[in-house]
């Protein structure tokens, strides 16, 4: 996600992040303490970091078989990602000390593991901050809410235009369909493939913490070929879920 245009994003405060970073320590203590073999926890137990990212390379592995079934690997690292947060005491501690911490800055996200096959990256949102609609081209995503609450809308592309304008400037306008929307609270989990749910907007109704797993990771291309979009409020006349918009 670095490479999107950081505009693009309504900042949060470095308390918020660094709040958030303050919880990893405790949950690889915590999981260091469980029991991870293979990266495979034992059932109600939190994995350590280390087994989590192994176990997640070992997923993401499967993309490059000639088949991927992307809806079965983003519900098998959803089960990895939920494993690995509990409601350990100090991570509650250092949530609450979220606006307490240092004076406010400027931070958007931060990765936290950036591989070939994937990338696991760390955004903190204020109450009320925005995500615009966007794509992930050729790409799997899985979000994790790891606290707060936050609305997700996803959309399919199901028909796209483009038009000359006047001095040779283009206009692309595009139909999407509403296919999905949830209000993500700790443990939810939303994703989406690379044809399905792909464009997303979020909303947080509280401070939220989330982790993301995209695969594969963004590269220049995929960062090049990503889109922005603005969608009408309401929905095209006679239809409950589909609605114009134009590409920025």
């Amino acid at each position: 996600m670095d490479e999107y245009n950081r505009r693009e994003f309504l900042h949060t405060t470095v308390p918020g992040f660094l709040g958030v970073l303050l919880a990893l320590p405790t949950l690889c203590a915590t999981a260091t303490r469980a029991n991870a073999q293979n990266g495979r926890p034992a059932k109600n137990h939190a994995m350590h970091w280390d087994a989590f990212l192994e176990a997640i390379a070992k997923e993401a592995a499967t993309q490059h078989l000639d088949r991927w079934d992307q809806e079965l690997y983003l519900k098998r690292i959803s089960t990895l990602a939920r494993n690995l947060h509990r409601d350990d005491p100090v991570l509650v501690k250092g949530l609450a000390q979220i606006k307490t911490k240092l004076e406010q800055g400027n931070v958007d996200f931060e990765y936290l593991e950036k591989r070939l096959d994937f990338a696991i990256c760390l955004v903190q949102f204020e109450k009320n901050q925005i995500i615009s609609a966007h794509d992930h081209p050729g790409m799997t995503g899985m979000i994790l809410c790891a606290s707060g609450c936050i609305h997700t809308r996803n959309y399919d592309l199901i028909k796209e235009s483009t038009k000359k304008l006047s001095e040779g400037k283009e206009e692309t306008t595009c139909q999407l369909r509403l296919s999905a929307e949830q209000l993500l609270e700790k443990n939810a989990v939303t994703t989406l493939t690379a044809k399905a749910r792909n464009i997303h907007t979020l909303q947080a109704k509280t401070t939220t913490q989330l982790v993301d797993i995209f695969t594969p990771p963004y590269n220049d291309k995929r960062s090049k070929d990503s889109r922005w979009f603005t969608i009408d409020e309401m929905p095209r006349k006679g239809t409950q879920n589909i609605f114009d918009a134009v590409v920025r």
